[in-house]
């Protein structure tokens, strides 16, 4: 019995990953669950944010919650500061265990693990969001990313030492993939919705430091009526709360008819709402790439060229830049006819197409051996 305890906590190997997004909580807990039946144990933390707690209460998500927002520069160095404080508190732990850090560009998780002496993994999709990545590539040994981007877009943030590591795929395919209780149908159920027949809208991330375009409401607006119009039933996903204040001020007749849905966000699980709908069309980029890996016709408005948009639509998935309303209307009501057709084709245009999953894994064994 006390060989057997011995095995297991000289066999403990410790990751740490910190998610300040919804979309980096589902692929830490694709990653988590991944690396389970690997030998390893993924330690989550969050940042406090309504649809992050949503997502680990709805899926039984076991992670650590802690620190917030902040709108002032000063107040987010506050905030940040703290958030190190609490990583360390837990991190202690489990200090003898720990291989390595894995987490988005994050400031925090840099400072923290570079501080440790252990080894931080950097996922990245969006070179274009300089601040995080100046912050945080500097203190990482390993870049992973979709070979959909070019080497010398990371050139600006990279020191000699990063390694940089191309893959053959799409982030999004980390939860897909490996997180399938977060596409259950229960979800829209609950929100009386019926497969097929709304749309999702999820406006765009107007505070994040890279955005410079603010928050076109009347764009919004106007494609939520047109929807209805054509007798479908609209899903709205604001980002904030002053965006979503908006949203439920316009359009509060329609809401009253149940004809457009502003779901709370704890109740409001993306990856259900994306794989049962007609459409997703987003002021950013993940939710329409993770339709478009379904199957269904997501659309972008997103004003900048994005390589991991450009590819998917390179190899035949339904991924498209639209601002006009008229042309996405148009889209719509020519993919309405065949709904089946790219949910069928997707499966075989991503065939053998990896997820940062395996690639983290390769790299976690890497470090073991050396």
């Amino acid at each position: 019995m006390i060989s057997k305890l011995i095995r297991s906590i000289v066999l403990r190997r410790v990751i740490w990953f910190d998610a300040l997004t919804s979309k980096q909580l589902l692929i830490g807990a694709s990653l988590k669950k991944y690396l389970a039946e690997k030998g390893y144990e993924v330690i989550l933390t969050a940042r406090e944010y309504d649809v992050i707690r949503g997502l680990i209460d709805r899926l039984g998500i076991e992670a650590y919650v802690f620190g917030g927002y902040a709108d002032d520069l000063y107040e987010k160095l506050i905030v940040e500061s703290e958030r190190i404080i609490k990583a360390l508190e837990i991190l202690s732990k489990h200090r003898d265990y720990l291989i390595a850090g894995v987490s988005y560009p994050n400031p925090v998780e840099a400072r923290v693990i570079y501080g440790v002496g252990k080894p931080f993994i950097v996922l990245s999709d969006s070179p274009h969001a300089k601040h995080p990545h100046r912050l945080t590539l500097p203190l990482a040994r390993y870049l992973i990313y979709s070979k959909c981007i070019p080497e010398d877009a990371w050139r600006e943030y990279t020191l000699p030492s990063l390694r940089l590591v191309s893959y053959d795929g799409f982030d999004e395919l980390s939860w897909i993939r490996f997180l399938p209780e977060a596409s259950s149908k229960k979800f829209i159920e609950e929100l009386d919705l019926v497969e097929h027949n709304y749309v999702v809208l999820r406006p765009e991330e107007y505070k994040a430091s890279y955005y410079e375009w603010g928050f076109d409401k009347d764009f919004w607006i106007r494609l939520s009526k047109k929807l209805v119009e054509r007798d479908l039933r609209v899903v709205i996903l604001p980002r904030y709360s002053d965006q979503r204040n908006i949203l439920l001020n316009e359009l509060r007749g329609y809401i009253e008819r149940k004809r457009i849905h502003i779901p709370d966000p704890r109740s409001a699980i993306g990856p259900s709402l994306v794989k049962y709908s007609l459409a997703v069309i987003t002021g950013g980029g993940t939710m329409a790439r993770e339709a478009a890996l379904q199957g269904i016709l997501g659309i972008t408005t997103f004003p900048m060229n994005l390589h991991v948009d450009k590819c998917a639509e390179e190899l035949g998935l339904p991924l498209f830049y639209v601002k006009n309303i008229n042309k996405i209307l148009d889209f719509i009501e020519m993919f309405s006819r065949d709904i089946d057709r790219y949910r069928n084709m997707s499966s075989n245009i991503l065939f053998g197409k990896k997820t940062p999953n395996e690639v983290i894994y390769e790299l976690l064994r890497d470090l073991e051996i050396r």
